[in-house]
């Protein structure tokens, strides 16, 4: 079933007991108000609070997109690498950090000594010294790179794709079982992990209706109206009722369907794997 997304607004307000719209953009109605408040997709700002809770909710396989990506870093040149004090100091224009940045560094030639992880002091726009590095060699105009990476924890902090509504995996696998891949934090939109180079699988904001399955058309117009309840049908607790049919009866099937289209990977047992050991009585 290709909806529109007037179609998907008129059934959402047909829940409530409403009329369908002509046109969900232009009409002006309360009802057609009330939807374009959370979901007005050719607004002159599109509004997608609604449709972003549920492809936030759950991988779905329309939804899902998949993005090699590697950290992008600053490169060094000239003289970049020079001595202040005893400290390595770095030479960058509109290098961007402030005292207590911290920043990798890798490739310089010549003063080895600055490659690595460091919190840093800034001198100007153009210069910081590392924190209790020690100068030594002879530097190699042009060598070396920086970027900057989180505080502690973790050592790259990635910027997700612009479409990226919520970052699902990295390096993993495959398939709907994604635990084997890395550990990693979405935090203050950068996904914070330990790898230069990520696979990354993520959810991605689908604005085409025309490919939404039928199934989440009809989950989302339920949802939409427990949004727009309020508006439309007044202070008689529409709203919780719609949200809670949406949560307890309408969704889980929806997601579970979709969970099951496909095969995960088959990860087979070491010879020596103790549970299956156990589990065949000791003959496997």
């Amino acid at each position: 079933m290709a909806a529109t997304a007037t179609e998907i607004a008129s059934l959402a307000i047909s829940h409530l007991g409403g009329s369908k719209l002509t046109a969900l953009a232009t009409d002006v109605t309360q009802q057609a108000n009330s939807v374009r408040k959370w979901y007005n997709p050719d607004g002159g700002t599109p509004v997608y609070t609604a449709l972003d809770e549920i492809l936030r909710a759950h991988p779905w396989n329309f939804a899902t997109k998949r993005k090699r990506q590697t950290i992008a870093y600053q490169s060094l040149t000239g003289s970049a690498v020079t001595i202040s004090g005893a400290l390595i100091k770095i030479t960058l224009t509109s290098h961007g950090y402030v005292t207590g940045d911290r920043v990798y560094v890798k490739d310089v030639a010549g003063v080895t000594s600055a490659n690595g992880q460091w919190y840093v002091t800034r001198i100007d726009a153009d210069n910081f010294t590392l924190d209790d590095s020690v100068f030594a060699g002879t530097y190699t105009s042009g060598t070396g790179k920086v970027v900057g990476i989180p505080q502690f924890s973790y050592s790259f902090a990635h910027t997700p794709p612009s479409d990226c509504l919520r970052p699902l995996s990295i390096n993993a696998d495959g398939g709907q079982n994604e635990d084997d891949g890395n550990d990693f934090l979405f935090e203050q939109g950068l996904i914070l992990c330990e790898s230069e180079t990520i696979n990354l699988k993520y959810v991605v904001r689908i604005t085409d209706v025309t490919k939404y399955p039928s199934d989440f058309v009809v989950a989302f117009s339920y949802l939409l109206a427990s949004y727009i309840a309020q508006d439309t049908a007044g202070a008689t607790g529409k709203g919780a009722e719609m949200r809670q049919f949406y949560e307890k009866a309408i969704v889980p099937p929806v997601k579970s369907r979709d969970s099951n289209e496909g095969k995960g990977r088959r990860i087979t047992p070491f010879e020596d794997s103790q549970l299956i050991n156990a589990r065949m009585g000791g003959r496997y």
